[in-house]
C-alpha cells in the first residue's frame, strides 16, 4: 500500500475474514522500510519479499516483519529498478530489473546468483513474473507497449526441486516459448 501524501509504503496482511492482522512498515531502526512498493510475494520460508521501485531495492522481511535485507543489484554496483518478483521451489527470489531489462536470481539471503534472462528482442522488457510450482516453469510478462508477450521458461528440473538443489545449465538447455498477450 502506498500513501501519496506522505510518499511512504507499507505491507498489510489480512485474515480470511478481512480483518487486519499485521502491518509491516518500519525498519528495525524506526525509519520507513518502503517508499513505493509495487509487487509482493511470500517465500517458502515465510519471508515477505517486496519490490520497491522508488527505493531501487527488493526489501525482504521475515514473517514477523523484522527487516532481513535489501537487495539493490548485483555486485557490479549497477542500480536496480525492480518490478515483478516471485520465488521458486528452491526459495530463490526472482526479480525483473527495469534498468537492465533482465531477470535476476538471488538466494533467500540476498546473494546474487545469476541472470536468468538478459535483454532480448523476443522479450523486450521483462516486467512481471509468476512461477508455477507444479511444472517448474517461469512465466515472464513483457512491459513493452509494442511487445505484449508472455514467455515461458524452465530452468529448474523436477529433480532440482526434490533435492532442493539447482545447478545452472547453459542457456541452450532452457526450454522456452512465447505467446502474445493481446
Amino acid at each position: 500500500m502506498y500513501n501519496i501524501d506522505t510518499k511512504t509504503g507499507k505491507v498489510t496482511r489480512y485474515n480470511q475474514s478481512g480483518q487486519l492482522t499485521q502491518t509491516i512498515q518500519y525498519h528495525n531502526t524506526g525509519r520507513g522500510l518502503y517508499r513505493l512498493p509495487i509487487y509482493i510475494t511470500e517465500n517458502n520460508n515465510g519471508d515477505v519479499v517486496v519490490s520497491d521501485s522508488m527505493s531501487d531495492a527488493v526489501v525482504v522481511t521475515e514473517r514477523g516483519g523484522r527487516h532481513r535485507f535489501s537487495y539493490t543489484g548485483p555486485p557490479s554496483g549497477s542500480r536496480l529498478v525492480p518490478c515483478g518478483i516471485c520465488t521458486d521451489a528452491l526459495s530463490h527470489i526472482l526479480v525483473c530489473d527495469d534498468k537492465t531489462k533482465t531477470v535476476q536470481m538471488i538466494n533467500k539471503d540476498g546473494r546474487f546468483l545469476s541472470h536468468l534472462l538478459t535483454k532480448s528482442q523476443e522479450m523486450g522488457k521483462p516486467w512481471s513474473l509468476s512461477y508455477d510450482v507444479n511444472t517448474h516453469r517461469l512465466w515472464v510478462g513483457s512491459g513493452s507497449w509494442d511487445n505484449k508477450k508472455v514467455c515461458v521458461y524452465r530452468y529448474i528440473t523436477r529433480q532440482d526441486a526434490l533435492t532442493d538443489e539447482h545447478t545452472p545449465r547453459p542457456d541452450e538447455d532452457a526450454m522456452s516459448s512465447s505467446t502474445s498477450a493481446v
